[in-house]
């Protein structure tokens, strides 16, 4: 039956193409949409609502001309893995795309039934133009991902793939799983059957990617690893991810970036991750993990934490440029009330891949590292980076009372750690704003630098510098207690001290934006601009290649304010 109707559709396609290429030499086929409904028969022809087929089974088996849609009747559910390949999907590309949508009123829900460790509701492997549009994918029972996009077949990249407008849930590694598969969404360039088969263009927009509750099981929102890096020319904008509580022993992070070589990440919020996790090499908000030319930018990340509270266990940071990462920028990005650091350099070198050069600039913290899960507002761990790293034009601000944290210590501005070593030429921290009134056990505030092991080599410039009865800067085996000692220990110029002056420091709170908008979180939180009189105006130092704006997106002059208003 189905060479029958292959063998049809191919002549049918044949008489398309040769009306439609009649006029102007052109070979193509009219795009085909295939309709499904649950009150449909495998047995219609599926070319319009009242010949519906029934059965995601149907769709699997069918081969579809290429331009085709399939689309599954909005409002009602269907249960199945759908599975797209090379054989029912033989001939697709980015300018005629394959599809998979729903019609008619709201979305359709595909609820998954298969079981195993690389399970997926939605598969799609080796379909250049491959998208996914107004779905809504639900874990049925142990299916590992959502959506998995791979190439297992081939050693050309698979082009043009779009996963957009969706609502995936419930998705996580199987329990008992030895593998780490499972999400959301799984983008591979190293497939599990060893093809390391490329992506290039892959659009994964307007989705919301999340659990249940708080503390489901769920997670992570994108996740998946490359080769090379081989997964090539990403975007990843305006996705709502949140409700990932993820299992105990958990990696990756709500958005995490892996094997990937140019790559842009913005306008995403990203909430209430890994509430389950005990492990450290724990969850982040967003990260990206050997990976190339990525750019982080205009997203809100808060509520990376454990629930009830912090027992055991580290990381939960904001935004993570990891291991083997270079060339990168996390800039205009609000992190707050995350468990962990709001941004973090973990600066490891993976197989041949050297960390860096790197750049934080132009982002705003508010009350992270709430549990010292890793002891900074901003931390540079394990290494000092071979590469430089450059962080500037950040406003760090925390009035957490962390004296009846269950971990013990009270975080610092910025942690260095664990080793000694010198940071690579080119490596600054400037214009940064480090306001501490977190109170500690002791009675005392935060430390402004935590560097217990000495490592040099960064220029230090312009740092403003606040925080009543803090307990100084430590650097190497030396405390210096006031700014007057730190001053005069010559490790820095153009330091300031003294009260910023924000708006309405500590009431950033949470945005009230829509990612979709495309545009955001900006200009929240309004908070942390600087009001007439502060000693951050004009303080600053010029930055060469400062990216021309500010956090609020006010021109840059060629002297500064100090901090994320640097406008």
């Amino acid at each position: 039956m189905r060479a029958r109707i292959c063998a049809a559709v191919v002549v049918q396609g044949m008489l398309g193409v040769l009306l439609a290429g009649a006029g102007t030499g052109t070979a193509y086929a009219a795009p085909t949409t295939y309709y499904v409904s649950p009150n449909g028969s495998d047995s219609n022809s599926g070319l319009s609502p009242t010949e519906a087929w029934k059965s995601a089974g149907k769709v699997n088996g069918f081969t579809f001309p290429q331009g085709s849609a399939v689309s599954f009747q909005g409002g009602q559910t269907f249960s199945g893995c759908l599975v797209f390949d090379g054989d029912n999907v033989p001939a697709s590309s980015p300018s005629t795309p394959f599809k998979v949508t729903s019609y008619g009123t709201g979305q359709a829900t595909l609820t998954s039934n298969c079981t195993g460790d690389y399970s997926a509701a939605v598969t799609a492997d080796n379909v250049s133009g491959f998208q996914l549009d107004n779905l809504k994918v639900v874990n049925g029972g142990t299916t590992a991902a959502g959506v998995l996009l791979q190439n297992q077949k081939s050693s050309t990249a698979t082009k043009g793939l779009l996963v957009a407008d969706s609502d995936i849930s419930g998705f996580a590694t199987p329990s008992g799983s030895s593998t780490a598969f499972g999400g959301q969404i799984m983008v591979l360039g190293y497939a599990v059957n060893g093809n390391n088969g490329p992506l290039d263009d892959v659009r994964i927009r307007d989705n919301k990617l999340h659990g249940s509750s708080v503390t489901s099981a769920a997670g992570p929102g994108i996740y998946g690893w490359g080769a090379g890096p081989n997964i090539t020319n990403v975007r990843v904008e305006g996705n709502t991810v949140y409700n990932l509580g993820m299992a105990p022993k958990s990696v990756g992070a709500g958005l995490t970036a892996n094997g990937w070589n140019g790559a842009v990440i913005q306008h995403n919020v990203v909430h209430d991750i890994g509430a389950n996790v005990t492990s450290c090499g724990g969850t982040s908000g967003i990260m990206a993990y050997t990976s190339n030319d990525v750019t982080i930018r205009h997203n809100e990340v808060y509520n990376v934490q454990p629930v009830p509270g912090y027992t055991a266990g580290c990381d939960w940071d904001g935004i993570d440029l990891d291991g083997g990462t270079t060339n990168s920028v996390v800039e205009y990005n609000y992190t707050h009330h995350n468990a962990g650091s709001g941004l973090l350099a973990y600066t490891s070198t993976v197989g041949s891949r050297v960390w860096g050069p790197n750049t934080f600039r132009y982002n705003i913290s508010e009350n992270d590292d709430w549990a010292n899960a890793q002891g900074g507002l901003f931390n540079v761990v394990p290494n000092a980076p071979k590469n430089a790293l450059s962080v500037y034009g950040n406003t760090f601000f925390t009035n957490k009372d962390q004296s009846t944290n269950k971990k013990t210590g009270t975080s610092a501005c910025f942690l260095f750690g664990y080793t000694t070593g010198t940071w690579a030429s080119g490596s600054q921290i400037k214009d940064n704003i480090c306001h501490m009134a977190n109170k500690g056990s002791f009675g005392k505030t935060g430390q402004l630098y935590y560097n217990p092991y000495t490592q040099t080599g960064m220029t230090l410039s312009n740092n403003l510098y606040y925080g009543t009865n803090t307990a100084g800067w430590r650097w190497g085996g030396t405390t210096y207690s006031d700014f007057a000692a730190w001053k005069a220990a010559g490790l820095e110029s153009g330091a300031v001290w003294g009260d910023p002056l924000f708006t309405s420091p500590g009431a950033g709170g949470t945005c009230s934006w829509s990612p979709t908008s495309g545009t955001g979180p900006q200009p929240c939180p309004q908070a942390y601009t600087l009001k007439s009189g502060s000693p951050a105006l004009g303080a600053g130092t010029a930055v060469s290649g400062n990216g021309g704006v500010d956090y609020y997106g006010t021109s840059i002059p060629s002297t500064p304010n100090i901090g994320a208003d640097a406008g």
